[in-house]
């Protein structure tokens, strides 16, 4: 074989080997854009949380609870209103209802309606009962008297509280606002009852049970049951009883001593 054979041949590994490095990229080029990407992104999306992705598509930069991997049990605030009621000012009370409400209440005892009725001696007084006023039929339809979380639901929003209902105040938000103005008409109610008692705490522990034994405590001996004395020796370490003239149960027979033998006596002849 010539010299040109021999390079013919090596220029065909050559070019074999250029080939398969060619496929070889070119198929990495096709995965990567195609099905690769998607489950890669799948993977990266799994791996970001939610404000993550959030801040990448739209960004919209915010902190979001993730609400799959924690567990973490949300505990919901529960307005006390006995306890806001007992700390309540009527004095900030009054001068939020000369702010907010006297354009359509009047409040003084035998003053006239406005555009709302008279409020004085409402607290514990029937719904829509107020002498002279014409309710919309959205009030007298809840029933009932005014009470204290009544008033409360009803200052917060009126339209949730009534639905339909005529008044077109937006409501008291903020529960120290709203709280000194209930204490302000239950001191203009003249028969209002008392506020109403403050919610238990919830962490308050339990008392234990009667006759529960207390951890600590050993419980009492049962009536009629031994109480060992004091440095007593345990039950298990106590010797046997052995009556007068009785052998012991656990004492072993001693073995009779075996007899010697005695040597025979040489015979002289």
């Amino acid at each position: 074989m010539g010299e040109l054979g021999a390079n013919k041949i090596l220029g065909a590994l050559l070019a074999t080997a250029l080939g398969l490095l060619g496929l070889h990229q070119l198929s990495g080029i096709v995965f990567s854009q195609g099905g690769g990407e998607g489950h890669h992104g799948e993977e990266h999306a799994e791996a970001t949380s939610m404000s993550e992705q959030m801040c990448a598509k739209f960004a919209y930069c915010v902190e979001v609870a993730d609400g799959g991997g924690g567990g973490a049990e949300v505990v919901e605030d529960v307005f006390d209103l006995g306890a806001a009621l007992a700390s309540a000012d009527a004095s900030k009370g009054e001068r939020t209802f000369k702010a907010q409400c006297t354009t359509c209440h009047n409040i003084t005892d035998g003053g006239a309606n406005g555009t709302g009725p008279n409020l004085h001696g409402v607290i514990g007084a029937p719904k829509a009962a107020h002498p002279g006023f014409t309710y919309s039929a959205a009030l007298p339809a809840v029933g009932g008297n005014w009470t204290y979380e009544d008033m409360d639901h009803w200052l917060t929003n009126p339209g949730a509280f009534a639905r339909g209902t005529s008044m077109s105040f937006a409501g008291l938000r903020r529960d120290s606002d709203r709280v000194n103005v209930i204490a302000y008409l239950a001191a203009n109610s003249p028969n209002a009852p008392a506020f109403p008692a403050p919610m238990a705490a919830a962490d308050e522990a339990a008392a234990p049970a009667e006759g529960e034994a207390v951890e600590g405590e050993s419980a009492a001996p049962a009536e009629g049951e031994a109480v060992p004395a004091d440095g007593a020796a345990p039950a298990e370490d106590a010797q046997p009883v052995v009556t007068e003239g009785e052998a012991p149960a656990d004492a072993a027979e001693a073995p009779d001593a075996p007899a010697e033998a005695a040597p025979a006596e040489e015979s002289h002849d």
